[in-house]
């Protein structure tokens, strides 16, 4: 018998299996990440679940057609990948990575798909680029300061690839005050959204929030390939990815000089 097998979390099965990274199902970010869910898989949205004899949670995979990626990346016709996450240290089961990404590439083969890319990055909260190449994706674009877009095409597909828009700079340029725009893709985002407006106030700042709600909408307005959530002030990105209050303190005080009131 095997180890563990993979689940398709559906919206039958959404409230019965839950989310790999958050099972408190109180929290913010489970609340938002659950309705948010509800709208992604009418648009073809897939979720691979881990789950091991005994009903615990090993890993999981989430991707969605490259017209609904919340990605900033430009790649109809692909399946994109939004989040990899296998607990290896926990469950030392061989192969999950392998098969997880197996299954991907076997759905796009089997509906039509090009292939299959992913955002990959040289810093926290992704997956770097080596967990990809060693299973047959290639890179064909990168990004500032440290993304990558891979992809791994079905048969010998020679098609146009997947690329990264190339006004980043102009992106930023539109937002002068201190912004959060964020999506509900990640779970964890909800705490940031709840936590940061109070800490800004403490520094004597409005903090505003800007939810994108749609994907195409995230694709056009982010100033990061992420596609979840950036911090910007003036120009400058500030954070790509969800942060603490205690690093949203730290922003304030070092990168905009701020004192607490």
């Amino acid at each position: 018998m095997s180890e563990y097998r993979i689940v398709d979390v559906n919206a039958d099965n959404v409230e019965e299996h839950g989310f790999f990274c958050v099972k408190n199902k109180k929290h913010p970010g489970y609340i938002a990440k659950l309705d948010w869910l509800r709208q992604r898989f009418e648009e073809g949205l897939r979720i691979k679940l881990i789950q091991t004899q005994d009903g615990k949670k090993a890993g999981f995979l989430e991707y969605i057609p490259g017209e609904y990626t919340w990605r900033v990346v430009e790649a109809p016709g692909y399946l994109v990948i939004h989040c990899l996450w296998v607990a290896s240290n926990k469950f030392p089961y061989r192969g999950m990575t392998k098969k997880l990404l197996n299954a991907c590439s076997s759905d796009a083969q089997r509906n039509g798909f090009k292939g299959t890319a992913v955002v990959t990055r040289d810093g926290p909260w992704m997956a770097g680029s080596g967990v990809y190449l060693k299973h047959g994706f290639r890179q064909v674009d990168e990004a500032p300061p440290h993304f990558q877009l891979l992809t791994k095409a079905v048969g010998r597909n020679k098609v146009r690839q997947p690329s990264f828009p190339d006004n980043w700079d102009q992106r930023l340029k539109k937002h002068r005050g201190l912004k959060l725009l964020y999506t509900n893709q990640c779970p964890y985002i909800g705490k940031a959204v709840a936590e940061l407006p109070p800490v800004a106030e403490k520094y004597g700042v409005k903090l505003k929030l800007v939810q994108l709600k749609n994907a195409a909408e995230a694709r056009a307005q982010l100033a990061s390939p992420y596609g979840m959530i950036n911090l910007v002030c003036k120009g400058r990105l500030l954070a790509d990815h969800p942060i603490s209050a205690t690093r949203f303190r730290n922003i304030l005080q070092k990168e905009l000089k701020l004192k607490s009131i």
